[in-house]
């Protein structure tokens, strides 16, 4: 799922300001977004994906990898750097 496909997901179930609020950002902002207008949404993009992406958490570590393929890596002694650490 990409990042406007997760935010239009968001704005199905919350008001535009309710993800402005989530996102740090502006409800403007959120509208002009999810409607394609906004001059350069990439700062905009990351914090949707950092916030609704499909992150998973195994022990302390943030990856977009499924849990699946860490434990492949971890058997095969290859987990190198497809992970970071989570604060």
């Amino acid at each position: 799922m990409n990042e406007l496909e997760l935010l239009q997901k968001e704005l199905k179930a919350k008001s535009t300001q309710e993800v402005g609020d989530e996102l740090g950002v502006s409800k403007a902002t959120v509208s002009l977004v999810s409607r394609e207008k906004y001059p350069n949404p990439k700062k905009v993009y990351e914090k949707i994906r950092d916030k609704y992406g499909d992150k998973q958490e195994l022990i302390g570590v943030e990856t977009t990898m499924s849990a699946v393929d860490i434990l492949m890596e971890m058997e095969n002694g290859d987990l190198g750097s497809s992970y970071a650490m989570h604060s």
